[in-house]
């Protein structure tokens, strides 16, 4: 291995990295080592090595990219979906690495860090986007080549401060600019956690968030003795928590105007589980659409004061066979069904829960034939808007094999993705009878099925 001049190598061979060196040495050199035999301070090293292996793997594959994204192929603007197919990730994720590949190809001093294990992959999107407000220009390019060098020494926090500085330097309106490219990007999502939890994130103008932060510590409280036993954060969630299941509750906003609706239905939240549990039989989990399993307690509070329908699956997988008309209110039952169904989008590996997307005939629509013939939980599909747009526009060609019901996805190079029918709301492996089973109390109520 060709060391840089100072890297020195400890008696077990390990050297100070980074090292000037391939790829393939620096892996095969630290595959090579005995973790067992090696002292505290190599070990130490070790890790830096595989930290510099990983900034090179992350260049070697910005390189990959770019050099696909730069060429002319029946993939169109839908290149990123294809490679998030391909990777078995989501489509944003993908865009992530795009982003960085066109920075690094714009900027090569930048991936030149990477390649030498000099930087990781976090310090070059700090870099990257702490330098987007100057624009493109010479200004942008000293600074990404000055901040590459004494990105080195910093740590990712040090370095967004060093980087905010500076461009504040530069430009002295670019805290105008930053202010309004970032009031674009103002948004709320929610992220997933374990134990049936989630975080909702909200991205807000400065003034805005602060002024929603005021109005949940104050219907917080400090003295009420309903506080007893909770902390302020815990008193502030579950303000927060109020506010919106009052909405739901009402179906107006705190204006008093009505919630709006989507494909005919109200704004409501939708689970799946097995009457079994309803009824207090068995502990399976059921599917809290837009979020995933929950714990069947979760299930029967949610279900005390709620419109229940009726759905059937097979006893064998799980898999949704239909959906019953009956219900205690009217509803769009057809819409209901193909969007318990699909549980989410049906473009592989997309999230979008299905009662956010769009229904799409999987057959498209013959406005010479009859529309019942073609409008039927067989020919529909839940579809994300812009995966509906890339199928509308025959980019990506789909059908759904009947027998599997499986939905089969062509990419625009020819490849087939399949996604396969998520369960509606218990594994095979729940359904034996003699297991999770409670003695079963007195029912003479109206349905559950």
């Amino acid at each position: 291995m060709a060391a840089g001049s100072d890297a020195v190598a400890s008696e077990h061979g390990v050297p100070t990295f980074p090292v000037q060196a391939t790829l393939t040495q620096v892996s095969g050199l630290l595959e090579s080592l005995d973790l067992s035999s090696l002292s505290a301070a190599e070990l130490v090293e070790v890790v830096t090595g595989w930290q510099q292996a990983a900034s090179m793997v992350a260049a070697h594959q910005a390189a990959a990219i770019s050099e696909v994204m730069a060429r002319r192929t029946p993939m169109g603007d839908f290149v990123t979906d294809e490679l998030a197919c391909a990777m078995v990730t989501t489509t944003a994720s993908v865009e992530v690495l795009v982003g960085r590949a066109a920075g690094i190809h714009a900027h090569p001093s930048l991936g030149d860090a990477l390649l030498a294990g000099f930087i990781d992959v976090r310090k070059v999107d700090v870099i990257l986007d702490g330098t987007l407000a100057l624009g493109l220009g010479d200004a942008r390019d000293r600074l990404v080549a000055e901040a590459t060098e004494v990105a080195r020494g910093l740590t990712p926090t040090q370095l967004v401060r060093w980087l905010r500085r500076h461009v504040l330097m530069i430009d002295p309106r670019v805290a105008e600019k930053r202010r309004k490219a970032a009031r674009e990007d103002r948004g709320v999502e929610l992220a997933w956690a374990n134990d049936s939890m989630a975080r909702l994130i909200a991205f807000l103008p400065a003034e805005d968030a602060v002024a929603a932060f005021t109005v949940i510590d104050a219907l917080a409280g400090t003295s009420d003795d309903t506080c007893a036993g909770r902390t302020i954060h815990q008193r502030r969630a579950d303000a927060f928590a109020d506010i919106f299941g009052s909405i739901i509750d009402t179906q107006h906003t705190p204006g008093g105007d009505p919630v709006p609706q989507r494909h005919g239905q109200r704004a409501a939240l939708h689970v799946t589980a097995a009457a079994t549990t309803l009824l207090g039989l068995d502990e399976l989990p059921g599917e809290l659409a837009g979020y995933g399993p929950i714990p069947a307690s979760v299930v029967r509070v949610l279900a005390q004061d709620a419109t229940w329908r009726r759905i059937f699956t097979d006893p064998a997988t799980g898999t949704f066979l239909g959906c019953g008309s009956r219900t205690y209110r009217p509803g769009a039952d057809l819409t209901r069904t193909v969007q318990t169904r699909d549980v989410t989008c049906t473009y592989p590996g997309c999230r979008q829960p299905a009662m956010r997307t769009e229904l799409d005939h999987v057959i498209p629509y013959d406005p010479t034939r009859a529309g019942e013939q073609q409008t039927t939980e067989a020919n529909l599909h839940a579809l994300c808007k812009r995966h509906h747009q890339a199928k509308t526009k025959k980019i990506w060609n789909v059908k759904r094999d009947r027998a599997t019901g499986n939905t089969v996805w062509t990419s625009p190079l020819g490849i087939t993705y399949y996604r396969s029918p998520i369960p509606v709301h218990i594994s095979p492996k729940l359904l034996d009878p003699t297991k999770h089973r409670k003695p079963p109390p007195t029912y003479d109520g109206d349905p559950p099925f």
